[in-house]
């Protein structure tokens, strides 16, 4: 469209030029022959005809330049005008064309979010339940190892230790079979030793509870370990937390091997079932929070029955046995 107008712009800049030197040749030669009659010694007769022909040239030639100018500005108003005219025809012919493009387009969006929302709204509703479950027994979430919970349990513990080290009740209770899955855990986000060295010196309320060496061997088939290999873990770490400066009163032996491996702090719990053919942080872990219903939580509900009922008839660590470790 710009090369067309161009083009006609060229042509009209052309014949213009031509005619003006036309009318211009006109005039010249008008005005010439007017002075040629006054020339002296050439005849009236003539004198009078070089005149008239002069006088007719010239002015003719003047009126001509004028109606042209004049019809040559009204030529280039109704060329503008047709261009524009067909600029603009255009320009609305392909707005038309945007304008469907954009309404089919946004029905076809339209019809792909509705059935989006419907498809969420329905996944929605039938998650609602489990939300709702998981709201009131305090479910917070779910990890596939112990190893992926204890980095993310890791910030409860911090917290935990902070509160004791500024003179406040902090709670760590540990339920574990020989405790080698907490202080052997590593990650950018939890050292198990380095946790467990830094809880046995802020002062916090700390329990630990492990199964007694005298019958951590019941399960050590059915986890496919070595006879022996389970009691002596438990002797071994228990010997690695007397040194740490852990308090004999704060360890006990249970007589049975645990069900889930757990961790209570103030308002936090992680449990970690026992599966029957493997070790137990290998497997899922849960994560749960106190609620403000003791009697529909999970967390009142372990805290009495994994925690604190078993801890009073765990059996206490003779001042004999630990001195020897």
């Amino acid at each position: 469209m710009n090369q067309e107008v161009q083009d006609a712009e060229v042509r009209t800049r052309s014949i213009r030029r031509l005619r003006e030197i036309l009318l211009g040749s006109f005039i010249a030669v008008g005005l010439l022959l007017v002075l040629l009659s006054f020339w002296p010694g050439m005849p009236a007769n003539v004198q009078t005809v070089v005149r008239s022909f002069g006088l007719t040239l010239a002015p003719s030639g003047v009126v001509a330049w004028i109606l042209i100018r004049f019809a040559s500005s009204i030529a280039e108003a109704s060329l503008r005008e047709t261009v524009a005219n067909t600029v603009r025809e255009r320009i609305k012919e392909d707005l038309k064309s945007l304008g469907s493009l954009v309404d089919n387009g946004m029905k076809e969006v339209a019809g792909k979010v509705e059935t989006g929302v419907t498809k969420i709204e329905k996944d929605m509703q039938g998650l609602s339940p489990l939300f709702a479950a998981a709201a009131k027994l305090g479910l917070e979430n779910v990890h596939l190892t112990r190893g992926i919970a204890l980095s993310s349990f890791a910030w409860f513990l911090d917290a935990e230790a902070q509160k004791a080290e500024s003179k406040q009740p902090g709670r760590v209770w540990i339920v574990s079979s020989s405790i080698k899955g907490f202080l052997e855990a590593t990650s950018e986000t939890f050292d198990g030793r380095r946790m467990m060295e830094r809880i046995s010196r802020c002062g916090c309320d700390l329990r630990i509870m492990m199964t007694d060496p005298t019958v951590a061997d019941l399960r050590a088939k059915q986890e496919r370990r070595a006879d022996g290999e389970i009691p002596g873990e438990v002797r071994m770490n228990l010997a690695y937390l007397k040194r740490i400066g852990v308090r004999r009163e704060s360890v006990k032996f249970y007589p049975g091997t645990p069900t889930v491996f757990a961790i209570a702090t103030s308002d936090r719990m992680l449990l970690n079932p026992y599966p029957y053919q493997t070790e137990a942080f290998r497997c899922f872990s849960v994560v749960v929070q106190k609620t403000l219903s003791p009697d529909t939580d999970i967390y009142h509900q372990y805290l009495r029955y994994h925690f604190d009922e078993p801890w009073g008839r765990a059996t206490e660590i003779s001042a004999d046995e630990w001195n020897r470790l």
